[in-house]
């Protein structure tokens, strides 16, 4: 695959486990991946670079990934970029709140493995 063809991803985890799996699972799916542990780091991180898509952790320490979804909402150069909440949160009504925040995706962890390339695949 040509480099100008693959997708790139940031992932804000704060979860070094998390963190690795997930980067883990996307560079073995040849997508270039760019990685945050938290809101400023990844803000930083977006005046420098435009990835194709977000995998966003909502409960970071700090700035929690609504906020910083918000941010990245209000940023003209951001405002298109996808972003998917990637969460622990697994109530119904979490999901539901996520949706309506207008993320493109909810994705719960822990992951399953299988699901969450194909789920990436569609999205980004």
């Amino acid at each position: 695959m040509v480099e100008e063809d693959k997708k790139t991803i940031l992932v804000v985890e704060d979860n070094p486990l998390n963190m690795k799996l997930i980067v883990d699972l996307l560079e073995l799916n040849d997508f270039i991946v760019l990685k945050a542990d938290d809101g400023e780091s990844a803000l930083e991180i977006l005046k420098r670079s435009l990835p194709d898509l977000i995998l966003l952790d909502i409960q970071l320490p700090g700035m929690d990934g609504f906020e910083l979804f918000r941010r990245i909402r209000e940023d003209q150069g951001l405002d298109s970029v996808k972003v998917a909440a990637l969460t622990a949160l697994a109530m119904k009504e979490d999901e539901k709140k996520i949706m309506d925040a207008g993320f493109v995706a909810y994705i719960p962890k822990p992951i399953d493995t299988k699901a969450f390339i194909k789920e990436i695949k569609e999205i980004a």
